[in-house]
């Protein structure tokens, strides 16, 4: 995706990627807070995919990789060349928001549990 800049220097956000964003409110913060819970590589591939459609979307998955290997106690284990070279594999196809239903509030974070 590429960022478009306001004239006061800011990132401009598009309809559409603000869609993505209310869509997997929750996915996003709890990745980002390193405690996305079940986090395969399926599921690290689903995550990607939704950053993509966000402005610095490549700098979140790098920023939320770097929070979930500290909180795990590996740091050594992010790698940034390896997180690069899959990045510019990824097709951005948005993942059925059901996937994220074991979430609290599901992937949008509104959902009442156990509906």
């Amino acid at each position: 995706m590429s960022v478009s800049i306001t004239k006061g220097g800011k990132p401009k956000r598009s309809i559409a990627s603000i869609r993505v964003e209310r869509r997997y409110r929750n996915v996003i913060r709890l990745f980002l807070s390193g405690e996305l819970p079940e986090f395969t590589h399926q599921r690290h591939v689903h995550v990607a995919n939704i950053l993509k459609h966000i402005p610095y979307g490549r700098e979140l998955m790098h920023l939320g990789l770097q929070v979930m290997a500290y909180r795990n106690f590996v740091p050594d284990k992010y790698n940034v060349e390896i997180t690069d070279r899959h990045w510019s594999q990824l097709d951005g196809t948005l993942p059925a928001v059901e996937l994220f239903d074991d979430l609290p509030g599901g992937a949008c974070g509104e959902r009442e549990v156990g509906v």
